[in-house]
């Protein structure tokens, strides 16, 4: 399995890599291409991605899932280190790690393939949003019963609450004029700020009492405003990125910012990106099964976890199809110190080949 991940974080999968993207996912068609399984390829918008199965289906009752693209970084982060128990490379987290999981399985599984009713999903896009990936394919009519989707959740704790994302741009208009005659015009900027400085009103203040933050959030990520130093700005611009735990605080959001846009006449909205909040019951029975098999393989006792991040896990969610999010020890994901525990990923490994036999037989 280690020289399968490898492999797989020496392709530099960026997704605007798409080239090396396709490379990659023409790698993995080789690698199983003898394997008894059907696969089907998508590439939506130049994405590729592939729904691999153990037999002719668009519905298997597992699904493992996992992205195969990972964020920039330096030439030396697509090589992988082993240093004493630690691995690392980027994506070796986040989360190819996943992958050549998935790979072993198939190969271990062999001629037994077809007593299994499971499929494996690889997409490109989830750092970018995932829409021409996860959420293209299941507006196919692909599905499954139970998904596993080891993209959150560190440390052997299950990810049973995310809080959903919404990207908004906010367009200001104003009025030139002369940078010495400020009465003449109407700035753009100085409108959006103060916009900008009534919305923050509704989120609560950092440093917080809510010691996980469990909170909505903002974030204003950007401003871009004014041609020059010398005159009062006729149009500005700010992309906004809140978090917010559930729909009913979502709404609440919704509702200041239009009561806020009444006031401010020259503020206009655009929506961006949003995505859906995830939950998950903590006695589902996939992950008490999940639990269970860890305990009982290597008295290993898994938690639970909240998270502030999104994955492709909410794309599941809003076909009601519950997703199994948990990983091994690890971290640094998206830093150049990204890294897995080596012995901790043999154990998962052997915990998810067990999950499978027991769900997917």
């Amino acid at each position: 399995m280690l020289e399968i991940l490898q492999k797989l974080i020496s392709f530099k999968t960026i997704p605007q890599n798409k080239e090396e993207n396709k490379k990659a996912i023409n790698w993995i068609k080789e690698e199983i291409n003898k394997l008894p399984v059907f696969i089907k390829e998508f590439n939506f918008d130049n994405y590729p991605s592939l729904f691999i199965t153990a037999h002719k289906t668009k519905k298997p009752k597992l699904l493992l899932s996992a992205h195969l693209d990972v964020v920039p970084g330096p030439e030396e982060l697509f090589k992988l280190k082993i240093e004493k128990k630690k691995i690392l490379g980027r994506g070796v987290y986040d989360m190819k790690f996943a992958i050549a999981c998935y790979l072993q399985l198939l190969k271990e599984l062999n001629q037994d393939l077809k007593k299994y009713d499971l499929g494996i999903m690889i997409t490109t896009d989830e750092e970018i949003g995932g829409f021409k990936g996860t959420k293209a394919i299941l507006d196919k009519g692909y599905s499954c019963k139970i998904c596993f989707l080891p993209d959150g959740g560190q440390n052997w704790n299950f990810e049973i609450k995310a809080k959903g994302v919404w990207h908004l741009k906010v367009k200001s208009y104003g009025k030139s004029a002369h940078g010495s005659r400020p009465w003449e015009g109407e700035g753009a900027i100085e409108n959006l700020l103060r916009f900008l400085n009534n919305l923050a009103k509704i989120f609560p203040k950092e440093p917080c009492k809510n010691k996980i933050h469990w909170h909505n959030t903002l974030n204003i990520g950007k401003i871009i405003g004014g041609e020059a130093t010398n005159q009062v700005s006729n149009y500005a611009e700010a992309f906004i990125d809140i978090r917010y735990i559930d729909l009913k605080q979502r709404n609440k959001i919704l509702k200041r910012i239009k009561n806020l846009l009444k006031k401010f006449r020259k503020i206009k909205i655009e929506n961006l990106v949003e995505g859906s909040p995830y939950e998950v019951e903590r006695n589902n029975y996939y992950l008490k099964l999940f639990s269970k098999i860890a305990k009982e393989k290597f008295k290993i006792e898994t938690g639970y976890a909240f998270s502030h991040g999104s994955s492709d896990a909410r794309f599941f969610k809003e076909k009601n199809i519950p997703v199994i999010l948990i990983r091994p020890k690890g971290g640094g994901h998206h830093s150049d110190k990204e890294w897995i525990d080596k012995e901790d990923l043999n154990k998962f490994y052997l915990v998810l080949k067990e999950f499978v036999v027991q769900i997917a037989k």
